[in-house]
């Protein structure tokens, strides 16, 4: 489920903010981006994470400022081999002598030397790392919660759309019947018109079969039953993305089968909006974590 949140926490030593981006997946999958001499707390983020969330795919901006940062000592030795190598490569291209600035020869690989931070100074931002964290993942479970809270009202309006339009069909499938009956009775008795040695009898059967095959009730009983489980799903709450996706799958099923089954145009009309119904309940179940 899609969320933000934002911690941020300060000791003697560091002051730390942590962002939270989170977007729909099914598993739970984590990324974060640390100042690289900070990269060792990048499991505890994810323990961290993997406590409070399920699914999700998440991103982490960690930033950090030490209180007493420890200056970088120069390496002297190495500023003289560039300065030595940059005026031997002046000479071999035939370039008139210049000096470079301070500013360009400390921006080269090795020419500075962090000092070893202390132990009290490394556990100490770790601290706050990981406080800004907990706070950042309780601002975006709020977030979730905020959008769970819409998306279950929007699934509930769904769902009770869907079984006011199973009762309309449950309403319609008397009539339907009879129409195909008739409909039925008229291709029959064209064809007997031409073919007189079909015995009564032979049509009867044949009649009481093709009747069965455009019988909905149990499609229309099943959707029954999947609605219960999903008005049951939603009431109970938690993590019950995945069991709305197959009760929702089954719905889809079952509407399938009718619009196969029902030649009757009033019913395929109520099928298409179920169809249409059924879709927006599955687009909506992908925002779901």
């Amino acid at each position: 489920m899609t969320g933000y949140g934002r911690g941020q926490s300060e000791n003697r030593y560091a002051a730390a903010a942590v962002e939270l981006r989170s977007v729909n997946g099914k598993g739970l999958h984590m990324k974060f981006r640390l100042p690289h001499e900070r990269i060792e707390v990048e499991p505890k983020l994810e323990a961290l994470l993997r406590r409070r969330l399920e699914r999700g795919s998440v991103q982490g901006v960690v930033r950090v400022q030490v209180m007493e940062a420890t200056a970088p000592s120069l390496n002297i030795q190495t500023l003289k081999r560039y300065l030595a190598a940059w005026k031997q490569a002046e000479k071999e291209l035939g370039l008139s002598p210049s000096q470079p600035s301070m500013a360009e020869l400390l921006s080269l690989p090795g020419a500075q030397q962090s000092m070893e931070e202390s132990a009290a100074v490394t556990k100490g931002v770790q601290q706050v790392i990981l406080a800004a964290a907990e706070e950042a993942v309780e601002a975006l479970l709020e977030a979730q919660y905020k959008e769970g809270a819409r998306l279950q009202r929007e699934l509930q309006r769904l769902g009770k759309q869907l079984k006011t339009l199973r009762n309309k069909v449950v309403r319609r499938i008397p009539q339907a019947k009879k129409l195909a009956a008739q409909r039925l009775r008229e291709r029959v008795a064209k064809a007997l018109e031409s073919v007189a040695e079909i015995e009564p009898i032979d049509l009867s059967r044949e009649l009481v079969l093709l009747a069965e095959r455009a019988d909905v009730q149990e499609e229309v009983a099943r959707l029954e039953m999947h609605l219960d489980r999903y008005f049951e799903l939603m009431e109970k709450g938690g993590f019950v993305g995945r069991e709305l996706e197959f009760v929702v799958q089954e719905c889809h099923r079952e509407v399938t089968t009718m619009g196969n089954k029902s030649a009757d145009q009033r019913m395929a009309e109520l099928v298409i909006a179920m169809k249409t119904v059924v879709q927006q309940m599955k687009e909506q179940l992908a925002n779901v974590a």
